[in-house]
C-alpha cells in the first residue's frame, strides 16, 4: 500500500513539473478564442467537432464540456478560416474554407490534406459549403457563382458551370435527386436529378422578398427556411414545404429576428436560434414538427453566439458562435449556460502593470454591436478584472498611469479631446479640455507635470499636469507620431512616421518643446520603440525591427529567425538583453530576442489570434494580451519546457570543429542540447561585414558550413535557434 502510494505521489509530482514547464498557460478565454462557424457530429461517433477562424478546429468526445485543439490543418496559416465543416463516416471529413480552399481528412481529423484551392488571393474568399449525396459523390459552393463536383471522394473537384454570379451559400439536398443551392436571396439553384442539371430560379412566389438565412429538411419532404423580409418591414418569417420545396407556407413572423439558424433532434423536435435588433439571441423551440415555435423566456444569449447549432441527446444541445462562444442546454433548449470562461469582452489594445499585483488593460468594451472602449484594472496578477470607465462613444481611448494611484487618460468627446485624471487608481476622475481636437495615438507623463499626447499631424505637450496644453508639433508636418517613449525628463522619442511610408523617429531633448526628426527607410510607420539602455533605441516598423547602438544616429536592421512573416504591433524589454516583439504572424505572433535586439526567434504560443501587448514583471514572468479577449501567462520566458530545453552546463551552447578550419566547419550543441530549427547562421569577417546569412530548416542535431569560397582569416558565427539559443562563435579559416 505504501509503495503504491509513493509511485502516486511521484507520478503526481512528475505531471506537476511538467505542468509548471510549459512555456505559455492561457489565462483567457477557455478553451478558445477564435470564431467558431461550423460544428457537427462524426458520423457513427459521439465526437463532436467544430471548424473555427484562426486556423482553429475543435473537438469533444463529452458532449462539449470539455474541447481539445488541432492548429493550422494542412499547414495553414493563423489568419485561415475553417468556415465549415463536414464527415461523411466516422474517418473522412471535409473542411471548407479561406482563399477558397478544400481541405480532407482520413484519420477522423487529426490530419488534413489540401485537396483544391482557388486563384484568389484573399483568405476571406471562401469556398462557403460542401455535401456529399455519398461516399464519393459531392458538391461545393463559392462565391461568384462557383459551382464543385467530386466524384472520388473529394481527391478531386471539377468546376461546373453555374450560370450565375450571385454568391453561392449553402446546399441542401431534400433527397438523394433533389437539392438546392442558396445565395443570400431567395434565388436558388435547384435540381431535380442529384446535381446532374441546376437551374436558377425563384425558390417559390409565395414567399417575401428577402434575405434567406437557412434551410433544414427533416425528411424528404418537409423543409423550413428562415427569411427576413426586405424593407421597410424586415420582419423574419418561418416558411414550411411539405412537397420537397414545391409549395411553401408561413408559420411563424417574429418583427424582431432577423436571422435564423435550425437544428432538428428528429423530425418532431427542433430549435431555431434567432438574433434580434436588440443586439441578443433568442431560441424558438418546437415540438410537433415545426408546426409551432415557442419562444423561451429570457434572459436569451448573447449576439452572435449562434452561428451553428447542434444536438447531442433530446435535452442536450450546443450553440457555438463568435469569438469562440459556446452555450449549452440541458433542458431541450428552455435555459443556455455559457461553456467558454472569457474575462475580456472582446480586443485588449493595451496594458500596464505597476507591480506584480496591479494593472490595467484597455479593451473592447462592447457586448454587441455598439463600438464602445474601456479600462480594465487588476488587483490579484490578473486573474480577475473589473471596470473603472467605459467609453460609450467608439474607440477613441487611452490611458498612462504613473503610480498605482495616480494615472491619467485621454477620449475624444464631441469633437473635444479631453485630458482626464485619477488619484485614486482609477476609481474617480476628473476631465480636463486639452483645446484640441485630434485623432491621439498615445500618451505618457514623465512626472505629474509633463506629458505628451501624440497622433496624426499632432503633438500637445503640458508641464502643469494637463491645465494647460501647447502644440509642439515638428515643423507643423508632424505626420503621425505612435507611441512616445521617455529617457528621462528631458529626452524623449515619439515613434510614427514623418510622411507614408517613411519609418521615423522624432527626438526631443528639451521635454518635448521642439523635436529633430530621425528616418530610418520607408518601411511604413514605427509602431513602438523601446530605450533598452542609455544609448540604445530599438523600434519596430510592419515585419521588420530595427536597433541603434549611438542614440539613434545609425540604424541596423536586426535578424530574425522567424521563416515567416510576422507584423509587429508592440514591444517590451525586460533588461538590456532580453525583450520581446508582439504583433500577428502566419505561424507565429511573438518573438524575443537575449542579445538587446541583435537577433530575433520565435516563440510558440498555442494561439493564432495576433498579440498586442505584454506586461514582463522580470525576464521570465509576463503576460501578454491579444485580439479576441487573448491573455496568456508566461514563467518561463516562453521558452522552456516543450519550446525550449535545460541549458547545457558547459560554458558554451555550441562547439565548431576543426577549428581552424579548412573546406567544411561542422557547429554541434553542447551536451545536454538539442538544435530546435529552423536555425539562423550569419557569418561575418573581422570587419563585420555579413558573408552569409541562411537559414537551416532542418538536419541531424548538427550545422555544416562549406569554408571553400572563404578567404583565410577570421570569421564571426552568429547562431540562433528556434527555442532561443544564441551564440558567436569566432572561427578561423587557415588555408
Amino acid at each position: 500500500m505504501n509503495y503504491l502510494r509513493t509511485i502516486l505521489i511521484v507520478i503526481f509530482l512528475v505531471t506537476l513539473s511538467a505542468q509548471a514547464q510549459l512555456p505559455w498557460t492561457r489565462v483567457s478565454p477557455a478553451p478558445q478564442e477564435n470564431t467558431i462557424n461550423d460544428i457537427t457530429r462524426i458520423p457513427g461517433t459521439d465526437r463532436l467537432v467544430a471548424a473555427c477562424s484562426g486556423s482553429t478546429i475543435m473537438m469533444s468526445d463529452d458532449a462539449g464540456e470539455s474541447w481539445n485543439l488541432i492548429l493550422n490543418p494542412a499547414g495553414m496559416n493563423n489568419q485561415y478560416i475553417c468556415k465549415g465543416i463536414h464527415f461523411i463516416n466516422e474517418t473522412t471529413g471535409f473542411i471548407n474554407g479561406g482563399s477558397e480552399t478544400i481541405l480532407k481528412t482520413t484519420d477522423g481529423g487529426y490530419t488534413w490534406n489540401l485537396k483544391y484551392q482557388g486563384n484568389t488571393i484573399y483568405n476571406w474568399q471562401c469556398i462557403n459549403d460542401i455535401e456529399f449525396l455519398s461516399d464519393t459523390h459531392g458538391f461545393a459552393v463559392g462565391d461568384a457563382g462557383q459551382l464543385f463536383e467530386t466524384s472520388d471522394t473529394g481527391e478531386t473537384w471539377q468546376a461546373i458551370e453555374s450560370g450565375v454570379q450571385a454568391s453561392l451559400k449553402q446546399i441542401v439536398f431534400a433527397d438523394s435527386l433533389t437539392g438546392f443551392i442558396f445565395s443570400s436571396s431567395t434565388h436558388c439553384l435547384k435540381t431535380i436529378d442529384g446535381g446532374s442539371m441546376w437551374i436558377w430560379e425563384i425558390l417559390s412566389d409565395q414567399l417575401p422578398q428577402g434575405q434567406l438565412y437557412d434551410c433544414h429538411f427533416i425528411n424528404a419532404t418537409t423543409g423550413f427556411v428562415f427569411i427576413n423580409e426586405d424593407s421597410p418591414d424586415y420582419i423574419g418569417y418561418i416558411y414550411t414545404t411539405t412537397d420537397a420545396g414545391l409549395t411553401w407556407t408561413q408559420i411563424y413572423s417574429d418583427f424582431a429576428a432577423y436571422t435564423g439558424k435550425f437544428a432538428f433532434f428528429n423530425e418532431q423536435q427542433g430549435m431555431i436560434a434567432c438574433e434580434t435588433w436588440v443586439y441578443q439571441t433568442k431560441i424558438l423551440f418546437t415540438n410537433d414538427g415545426g408546426l409551432s415555435w415557442d419562444e423561451i423566456s429570457q434572459p436569451w444569449m448573447p449576439w452572435g453566439a449562434a452561428n451553428s447549432m447542434i444536438y447531442t441527446d433530446e435535452n442536450t444541445a450546443l450553440s457555438v458562435g463568435n469569438k469562440g462562444m459556446i452555450f449549452k442546454t440541458n433542458d431541450g433548449g428552455l435555459s443556455w449556460q455559457p461553456k467558454q470562461n472569457r474575462i475580456f469582452s472582446g480586443e485588449i489594445y493595451d496594458a500596464q502593470f505597476l507591480n506584480e499585483n496591479i494593472g490595467y488593460a484597455l479593451t473592447d468594451a462592447s457586448s454587441g454591436g455598439i463600438a464602445c472602449i474601456g479600462i480594465k484594472k487588476t488587483t490579484d496578477g490578473g486573474n480577475s478584472w473589473d471596470y473603472l470607465f467605459i467609453s460609450e462613444y467608439g474607440n477613441d481611448l487611452d490611458f498612462y498611469f504613473l503610480t498605482v494611484d495616480q494615472g491619467f487618460a485621454v477620449r475624444r468627446d464631441f469633437n473635444a479631446t479631453n485630458l482626464m485624471k485619477t488619484f485614486d487608481g482609477g476609481e474617480n476622475w476628473t476631465e480636463i479640455s486639452t483645446g484640441f481636437d485630434f485623432d491621439y495615438t498615445d500618451i505618457k507623463f514623465f512626472d505629474e507635470n509633463n506629458g505628451i499626447i501624440c497622433g496624426e499631424y499632432l503633438v500637445i505637450r503640458t508641464s502643469d499636469g494637463g491645465l494647460s496644453w501647447d502644440e509642439v508639433t515638428l515643423g507643423g508636418i508632424f505626420g503621425a507620431g505612435v507611441q512616445i517613449e521617455y529617457r528621462s525628463a528631458s529626452e524623449v522619442f515619439i515613434a510614427g512616421s514623418e510622411n507614408y511610408p517613411a519609418t521615423t523617429v522624432f527626438h526631443s531633448t528639451d521635454g518635448g518643446m521642439s523635436w529633430e526628426t530621425i528616418t530610418i527607410g520607408d518601411f511604413g510607420p514605427a509602431e513602438d520603440i523601446a530605450l533598452p539602455d542609455e544609448n540604445t533605441i530599438i523600434i519596430i516598423a510592419g515585419v521588420e525591427i530595427f536597433k541603434s547602438d549611438d542614440n539613434g544616429l545609425t540604424w541596423n536592421q536586426s535578424t530574425s529567425g522567424n521563416p515567416d512573416f510576422l507584423y509587429f504591433n508592440s514591444l517590451q524589454f525586460t533588461s538590456p538583453t532580453i525583450g520581446y516583439a508582439m504583433g500577428f504572424g502566419e505561424f507565429a505572433s511573438i518573438e524575443k530576442t537575449t542579445d538587446g535586439g541583435n537577433t530575433w526567434f520565435p516563440l510558440e504560443t498555442k494561439i493564432t489570434s495576433g498579440l498586442n501587448a505584454a506586461c514582463f514583471f522580470n525576464d521570465d514572468e509576463g503576460i501578454v494580451f491579444g485580439e479576441n479577449g487573448v491573455m496568456i501567462r508566461t514563467t518561463t520566458g516562453g521558452v522552456t519546457g516543450s519550446s525550449g530545453q535545460p541549458k547545457p552546463t558547459a560554458d558554451s551552447y555550441f562547439s565548431a570543429s576543426p577549428n581552424p578550419f579548412d573546406n567544411e566547419i561542422i557547429i554541434r550543441p553542447a551536451a545536454g542540447t538539442s538544435i530546435a530549427y529552423p536555425v539562423q547562421v550569419i557569418l561575418t569577417d573581422a570587419s563585420g561585414r555579413k558573408i552569409l546569412e541562411k537559414q537551416i530548416n532542418g538536419g541531424n542535431n548538427e550545422i555544416r558550413l562549406s569554408g571553400t569560397a572563404l578567404k583565410p582569416g577570421i570569421y564571426m558565427c552568429r547562431i540562433s535557434t528556434r527555442n532561443g539559443l544564441t551564440e558567436t562563435l569566432k572561427l578561423v579559416k587557415i588555408r
